[in-house]
């Protein structure tokens, strides 16, 4: 609860992570403190989400990149998000720069924000570098940051007790491996990947992200997923599934081109399928 002593300003919020998420409790808390109201969606689609924005005038809306991925393909914006909306605020998962700076150019007057926290730690106070930067300083009163092989590793006074039945996931010291691959520079981080993340094709290891990144900038791709398959003689190769927008059909053969222009050899997908990105409740690909 010390966290939200300090004042922050009275704004009306759109509740769209659900309270079996710390970001949706977050969100709930924050509000509720500073007196602004909370807005409950009856539910989370595209279109009622942005209907329900209007309806209440919505200033701040909280969600995961995945839904603004799925908001910006489905081109009711920036004709249907209303001028009320003044914040948006995304995290839970990785941002790609591409979908980043389309909202930007089509929403110039909502300032985007980036998020961070998790249920071990809480949601750690996060200043963006700017609107349509993925770069963020991540700490605040109470909290310590380092990194160490290039993964974030935090240390907060708020951080939880421990699992039950469980090893605790602090060290001795109390720090928590992240297990995030961030980039830093003048004090800022970038997460550009997990641990789990990381594909090995034949020693050169690299992002799953990088591959995903490249495949968003093609027409029609809403979403996608790159993964490491075994692969008896580089140890492993990419495959990656492409779900197509609504309003349009992704050409394969043109995305393979597209990729091969842009993408070193062992990057390359080995594999390309057609099909619906597995999407949870939260928002967040599976």
């Amino acid at each position: 609860m010390q966290r939200f002593e300090t004042p922050r300003p009275t704004l009306k919020t759109i509740n769209f992570l659900l309270f079996d998420h710390i970001g949706g409790l977050n969100t709930l808390l924050h509000t509720l403190f500073n007196k602004g109201t909370v807005v409950a969606p009856k539910s989370r689609s595209v279109e009622d989400i942005l209907t329900t924005c209007a309806e209440h005038e919505i200033e701040v809306l909280p969600t995961t990149p995945t839904f603004l991925r799925m908001m910006l393909m489905s081109g009711l914006i920036p004709d249907s998000v209303p001028k009320s909306l003044r914040i948006i605020t995304y995290g839970t998962e990785r941002m790609d720069q591409p979908t980043l700076d389309a909202l930007c150019k089509l929403l110039p007057n909502v300032e985007f924000r980036q998020t961070f926290g998790m249920s071990e730690l809480g949601i750690v106070r996060v200043k963006s570098e700017s609107s349509n930067s993925l770069f963020m300083k991540v700490g605040g009163e109470g909290v310590e940051t380092r990194v160490v092989d290039n993964v974030l590793e935090i240390r907060s006074q708020t951080r939880m007790l421990g699992y039950l039945n469980a090893e605790s996931p602090f060290d001795d010291e109390g720090w928590y491996n992240t297990k995030d691959i961030v980039e830093e520079r003048d004090g800022y981080y970038k997460v550009t990947g997990r641990t789990s993340e990381v594909i090995n094709v034949g020693g050169l290891k690299f992002m799953a992200s990088e591959v995903e990144r490249v495949a968003l900038q093609y027409e029609h791709v809403e979403l996608a997923k790159a993964e490491a398959k075994p692969n008896p003689i580089t140890g492993q190769h990419v495959e990656l599934t492409v779900q197509s927008a609504s309003n349009g059909e992704v050409d394969k053969v043109g995305l393979k081109t597209f990729l091969a222009a842009r993408l070193p050899k062992h990057m390359m997908p080995k594999r390309i399928r057609m099909a619906s990105v597995s999407v949870g409740h939260r928002f967040k690909r599976a």
